[in-house]
């Protein structure tokens, strides 16, 4: 008789604990991402078109050293680039200062822009400046250098073929392009070019020369219009 009175006892407990209500689990609050400082990138690299000419109303034309320009030959004052496309300051300059730059200087005739390579960043900034000059043969050196500088990030990967493809876009024909770097045709070029720039005392990126300033990094525009201005008084 015990034992049936305590297998009814064991029984109505479990029933008990079956019928009891199972607390629900709240759904997971989704997990935000961490907000992050973000870093100097130009702010045009993202909106720079692959098919406009870059200032085409601007004169270009090479030095008699051979390194190209943009503006009249005989401006008053000239501005030096030495730059290398992977350096995150250089692209900063090209997009987000030079612009202003050559729109109040050099389209008004008082300056002239030169550029010069850098090699300072290894095997793919020497592919890059002869992909430069490659695209210098059908007219368009200052347009694949603006796409160059806008996309300098993604240039340490696939190198080859990211810039194939940025000439393309260009409308410069793939197979002259692709044999004229592949060929290495401007190899010697770009090398006497930094070797060039090494003797004169180039170190750092980017560096402008402006009149018998030199300025290093990129800065703000003030800087650079200062000079120019201070420049064109002497």
């Amino acid at each position: 008789m015990k034992m049936t009175r305590h297998l009814i006892w064991l029984s109505i407990i479990f029933l008990a604990a079956c019928a009891a209500p199972v607390a629900s689990t709240p759904p997971a609050t989704p997990t935000q991402p961490s907000s992050q400082t973000p870093t100097s990138t130009p702010t045009t690299a993202q909106s720079a078109p692959t098919t406009t000419d870059y200032f085409p109303e601007v004169p270009r034309g090479r030095t008699s050293e051979g390194y190209h320009y943009l503006g009249k030959a005989d401006a008053p004052v000239t501005i030096t680039v030495y730059s290398d496309f992977l350096c995150t300051s250089c692209a900063i300059y090209t997009l987000d200062i030079e612009p202003r730059l050559i729109e109040e200087f050099v389209a008004t005739g008082q300056a002239r822009l030169v550029y010069r390579h850098l090699l300072q960043l290894g095997e793919r900034s020497q592919i890059l400046s002869e992909a430069s000059e490659c695209a210098a043969d059908h007219g368009k050196f200052w347009e694949l250098r603006r796409e160059l500088y806008a996309r300098y990030n993604q240039l340490y990967f696939n190198t080859r073929e990211t810039v194939i493809d940025l000439a393309a876009g260009l409308g410069i024909p793939v197979d002259d392009f692709t044999t004229c770097l592949d060929s290495h045709t401007y190899q010697a070029q770009v090398e006497a070019d930094y070797a060039a720039a090494m003797a004169e005392g180039i170190y750092a990126r980017p560096v402008l020369r402006i009149g018998n300033e030199t300025i290093i990094g990129a800065q703000r525009l003030e800087v650079y219009t200062q000079q120019i201005e201070r420049a064109a008084q002497r």
